[in-house]
Order: C-alpha cells, then sequence, then structure tokens
C-alpha cells in the first residue's frame, strides 16, 4: 500500500490551502508562531522550520506580523506546495484540471477515502510523518480537515473566511491623503484564495 507524507495527504484530501494549514499547526505546536483570534495574525517567536513548507510560511511574514488567511494563500501556491503537488500528479492520483487546479484522479478519489477512514478511526496505515513535527495531530487535520483540530481557538480562526477588500473613498486621495499608508494601517483586512474539493472537511480557503 502506498505510503504518503502529510503535505502529500493534505494535498489529496484537502488541496494546497490544507498543506499551508498542516504547516502552520507544526509550527503552532511547536510554539514557534503564535495566532491571534481577535485580529486573525500570525506573528513568529522562532524562526526554525522543520522544512520546506514550513520555510517558505516563515517567510511570508515579518516581524511585525501579518494575517493568517493572506499567509496560508501564498503558502498554498508557493513553489514549495507546487512541487510536492507535482510529485503526486507523476503517481497519478492528482490531475491539473481547468486553469491548472488539482482535482484527484479516479485512483485519487480511492487513496483519499482510505487516507480518510485511516485517519477517522486512528489507523496510521499510509499517514507519513511531517519531518520535525507531531505526526498526529498534523496527519489528522491533513486528512479530515479543521475540524480535527483539537485546539478549539486555532480551529476557529482558520475556518474564519479571509477579510474583504476595502473600498476606501476616491476623496481621500483627492484631500492628499497616502491611501498606501491608510491601507498598511488596516493591514489585518484584506485579499483571497484557492481550491477544488467540495467534499474536503474543512473551507478550502482555510
Amino acid at each position: 500500500m502506498d505510503e504518503f507524507t502529510t503535505y502529500e495527504i493534505a494535498l489529496l484530501c484537502g488541496g494546497p490551502t490544507r498543506a499551508a494549514q498542516c504547516a502552520l499547526l507544526a509550527l503552532y505546536g511547536q510554539r514557534r508562531v503564535r495566532v491571534s483570534r481577535g485580529t486573525r495574525r500570525v506573528t513568529v517567536v522562532e524562526r526554525e522550520a522543520g522544512d520546506k513548507v514550513q520555510l517558505a510560511l516563515l517567510d511570508e511574514v515579518p516581524d511585525t506580523g501579518f494575517q493568517l488567511g493572506y499567509v496560508l494563500d501564498a503558502v498554498a501556491g508557493s513553489d514549495e506546495v507546487a512541487a510536492i503537488a507535482g510529485g503526486l500528479v507523476e503517481r497519478g492520483v492528482l490531475r491539473r484540471g481547468f486553469r491548472g487546479r488539482l482535482r484527484p484522479t479516479r485512483k485519487g478519489r480511492a487513496v483519499r477515502r482510505r487516507l480518510r477512514a485511516d485517519a477517522g478511526s486512528g489507523t496510521p496505515s499510509g499517514l507519513g510523518a511531517l519531518e520535525g513535527a507531531a505526526p498526529d495531530p498534523v496527519a489528522r487535520l491533513a486528512a479530515l480537515g479543521t475540524a480535527a483540530v483539537e485546539d478549539a481557538k486555532l480551529r476557529h480562526v482558520m475556518e474564519m473566511d479571509n477579510p474583504k477588500p476595502l473600498d476606501l473613498p476616491y476623496a481621500w486621495a483627492l484631500n492628499g491623503v497616502n491611501r498606501n499608508t491608510e491601507q498598511s494601517r488596516l493591514s489585518d483586512t484584506q485579499y483571497s484564495g484557492y481550491y477544488y474539493d467540495s467534499n474536503s472537511g474543512g473551507s478550502g480557503n482555510c
């Protein structure tokens, strides 16, 4: 039976954003990042990564912190996650659909069902360990989605939608207000996301 890493399971069962969430949960569990429930802002405590996807996430967060949804979107679209997805395409469990979006093949759907069943029952079959992290909670998130996250605060923040973009009045520009400055002051309230599977066991965008 094929073995899959946690990120591969995340991509099969939930898509690129799920893979980014796995990196976040691993770092959060190691107390290398903090996530604010009130502002949905992620800040870095320690810039030490256990793998390339974790490193990509840490690189997206400045010292002042950044809004979690945008960080997850950026990591989901990163070269690191794309490389893992490419490996799954080569193995015949994912394919590129419309506009390059990832879709599970027939084989991939069968594997996905098994992985979800295994994770739901606590069976370790097929669950590869995420290097440098406690594998069980991260692997459960990978297979089952945010509903499997035990930390209620983090689960709530992961399941929130990204804030809608601000529509600043045009008059501000006419009055000489620097719109970029105003937007930077409100950096917790902008942008978007991506994904393919309506049965992923959690929000595709986070």
